[in-house]
């Protein structure tokens, strides 16, 4: 192997190892497409906290009992954001064991990032889980029930925004359509505390500022649980 060959593998090598010491913990744990993945998992599990009771037939059973419509949604969001909030905090310490165990076994330093860094973290994380979230569970009222929900929640997160992403269209009316989507929001939000691949690698820029994407997630989040309180209190539920 020529000697600027090897030197080129070496350095790249030296550039992923470093990519997961402690020191690269977020922009590992959202430069990997954790949350991404994790938001097609909070749709469902969105659309299963509030379609459920439609499948099994207790929805209004319940609603005969003391709480009213706004108090049964509001408790099902509170569980279902609790819940999320949990996922959050495990992704970040199961990433933070495993950044670790690394730094101990390559005996390199331990230098965590700020506490303030951290924060950031779990608030963009909590952030992101959260809008899928409200998606799925905004979708499930919506179509009372968890089927149709969840196949178009994934179809969406999974195909829609893939295509839209990856599709060589050129113009501001479609790159303004893209910055309006969840996922590029979402890109754009955990692209901000960095890449764990070394440069040149290909991985394609964001087209939305991490403080555009706060804003605009935050206005889905709302958005769609007004959606879902509107047609839990207007319509039938059975």
């Amino acid at each position: 192997m020529p000697p600027e060959v090897r030197a080129q593998e070496e350095a790249f090598a030296e550039q992923q190892l470093n990519a997961l010491l402690p020191e690269s913990l977020l922009s590992n744990l959202f430069g990997s497409g954790v949350f991404g993945i994790g938001g097609a998992i909070a749709l469902i599990f969105g659309a299963l906290a509030a379609g459920s009771e439609y499948g099994w037939g207790t929805l209004k059973s319940v609603l005969s009992q003391r709480p009213g419509r706004l108090g049964v949604l509001l408790g099902k969001l509170a569980a279902l954001g609790l819940f999320l909030l949990l996922f959050v905090l495990l992704a970040l310490s199961a990433a933070a064991l495993g950044s670790f165990a690394v730094a101990r076994l390559e005996e390199a330093a331990v230098d965590w990032p700020s506490v303030g860094e951290l924060f950031r973290g779990f608030g963009a994380g909590a952030l992101i889980l959260l809008v899928w979230g409200s998606l799925g569970f905004a979708l499930a009222v919506l179509f009372r029930g968890t089927a149709l929900a969840i196949g178009l929640g994934l179809a969406y997160a999974l195909a829609v925004e893939n295509i839209l992403a990856t599709l060589p269209i050129e113009g501001d009316t479609f790159e303004r359509i893209r910055k309006a989507t969840l996922g590029e929001n979402t890109l754009g939000l955990s692209n901000s505390f960095g890449s764990p691949f070394p440069e040149g690698f290909g991985v394609p820029e964001p087209l939305v500022e991490p403080e555009r994407a706060v804003l605009v997630l935050s206005a889905y989040a709302v958005g769609f649980v007004l959606l879902a309180a509107l047609l839990l209190w207007r319509r039938d539920v059975t």
